[in-house]
Order: C-alpha cells, then structure tokens, then sequence
C-alpha cells in the first residue's frame, strides 16, 4: 500500500496555497536557495544538521539547518550550546546569534523575530519544505516540519507571492544522442571486459575529427547533427525512419540479437528551445563527447566507455561493465 500524505479539508486549502507559490528563491548566508514543497513521506537529511524549535506568533516548527550555513564558530561551540545547563533566556540569545541570516529571513517573511531552542528530534511533525541549493539542487541546506497549524499561518505569510505557473513550452525534454545501433547477442554480452573494443559499422567519426550522430526523442530520431571540439551542430530534421521487419525468434534465448545504443550523452532542454532549432545552429555541449559514451539496452546503461580509432574504424573501448557475470 502506497503511503500517501493525508490532510483534513481545512490543511489540503493551506498546502495548495502554498505549493502554488513554490519553488520560491531567495538568499540564505550568501547562497542562492529555494523553497520547495515536500510530501510527508520524504525526508532527505544528512545526519549532521542542527536541529532547533522555531516558535513564532506562537507556533512551533522544526528546522535542520546544514551547518555550511551558520557561522563556522558558532557550529565549533555548538555541541556547548546544547550540553551546558544554561538559563533558557541566555540559550536563547546564543541560538539567535547563531542562526541570525536565517532569523532575518523570517522577520522578513512574517514580520516577527523568531524564538529559538532545543528541538526534540524523535517528535515529527506531517508537512515539510525543503531549502536546496540553486546552483547545487542535490544540496539540502535545511529542512521546515510544521503542524497544521503552522502550515495554515506559513500559507498565509506567503500569500502575497505570486503564483509559479508553467507553461508546456517548458517542460524539460531529453534528446538522445545516438552515434551507432549495434547488435549483441546476450552471450556477447555477457562476455564483455573492461579493454574490449566494439567495431562500429557506420563510420560515426570523420578524419577530421566530426562525429555525426541522431538526435531521438522519445524514441523517435528528429535530428541529424554533428559533434565538434564540444559543441553540436544541427544538419537537418528527420521526417522518419523506415520500417524494419522483426526476425522470428531464435531458438536460444542466449542467441536473441538486442538492440545496444551507443550514446554520448543527452540534451535536456525545454519545448520552447526544441521548436526554434534550426539547420546551422550551434550548441554548447559542455562536456567530451567522445569520452562519455554509454551502452544502453531498453534504456539501461550496461556499460561506459571512450570512443577510439582503429584503422579507418570507430570503436568504443569499454572502461566500465554494469552486468553482472552469469554463474
């Protein structure tokens, strides 16, 4: 059974308000950072985190701080903070002076200097946002656990941004780019090394140096281009692919011919971008083409490699097998 967050009327109007309004940017310690809504079932923390009580006009919320984002003496005393038997007026005053940039932000939110202290880590509390990092998205700088009652107060505070809409021009869209198909039968497969070369028959490299590839989307090749010293250039849009018929299945299963494509990497880029590309127009790749090719069977990669010449050949040496050895 898929366990799925549940709200009362009263929270799930609270929660859309909110998540209508994120991801919303701004900065945190001198970092570029989003706000991003997260499901009651995922939490994503390093176990190092400061945890802390916020309380503000009277509610309680949790909030993990990374600790890149306090003050490096202040997370050096830290474990005396939280050990020493202070006066809880006098704690308060060390948190505060601790987590100061992320106190600023939310006076600057909901008009209110919040109250800090100990939090107790075993409570968990239904809904979430999440602080990433905008330039490092995989980077969580913090974690906001509050109640329904703390989630109805932080929808109201930031009813006045405006509501992040999308358009399906933006929607992000993976471009393969396919230098060769070849087969392989699963005994070929499974005898592959690291060392080994594949010999490629359609001549994917010029002497010069250009490499022509296909550029499929959602299967379907769309685009005839060529590689360069890191940057792609468009040829020519492709209608379609002629049909091949399928051979009858052979009697072993380890002599069944897979189709291994032979990629070099992918292009992630919104719909708007895919409809305005034009023969002639150049690309910035940011990465060796040649030296990140990747095997793929139904979609998994099955091994890495580099791009070699042999003779008046292409091949691909295999540096990495991601298959498992049949006992």
């Amino acid at each position: 059974m898929i366990d799925l967050p549940s709200y009362e009327p009263r929270e799930a109007v609270a929660a859309s308000q909110l998540a209508a309004r994120l991801p919303v940017t701004f900065g945190l310690a001198g970092m570029d950072v989003k706000a991003v809504m997260l499901g009651s079932a995922v939490r994503r923390l390093p176990s190092d985190h400061l945890w802390v009580l916020m309380r503000a006009r009277g509610h309680r919320i949790h909030v993990a701080i990374d600790r890149t984002v306090c003050p490096p003496s202040a997370v050096k005393h830290w474990p005396n903070i939280t050990a020493l038997p202070l006066d809880a007026s006098l704690r308060e005053i060390l948190l505060d002076v601790v987590l100061r940039d992320l106190a600023v932000q939310v006076q600057h939110w909901c008009g209110h200097r919040p109250i800090w202290s100990l939090a107790d880590v075993t409570e968990s509390f239904p809904c979430a946002i999440q602080i990433l990092r905008v330039e490092r998205p995989n980077d969580v700088l913090g974690l906001v656990e509050f109640d329904a009652d703390g989630l109805q107060w932080i929808a109201d505070c930031c009813s006045a941004l405006p509501v992040v809409r999308a358009t399906v021009d933006d929607l992000p869209l993976i471009l393969d780019m396919r230098i060769a198909r070849i087969g392989l039968t699963l005994a070929e497969l499974q005898q592959l090394a690291e060392g080994d070369v594949i010999l490629l028959d359609d001549p994917s490299v010029d002497q010069d140096g250009a490499m022509t590839v296909l550029m499929d989307l959602s299967g379907s090749t769309r685009f005839r281009a060529s590689i360069r010293n890191c940057r792609l250039t468009v040829l020519s849009a492709v209608d379609r692919l002629m049909d091949q018929p399928e051979p009858l299945p052979p009697e072993s299963f380890d002599s069944i011919t897979l189709s291994v494509n032979v990629d070099v990497g992918r292009l992630t880029m919104p719909l708007r971008e895919l409809r305005e590309l034009a023969v002639g127009q150049v690309l910035d790749l940011g990465f060796d083409a040649t030296a990140n090719v990747c095997l793929r069977v139904n979609g998994q990669v099955v091994a890495t490699g580099e791009l070699v010449r042999i003779a008046e050949r292409t091949g691909v040496r295999l540096l990495d097998i991601r298959l498992s050895r049949a006992e």
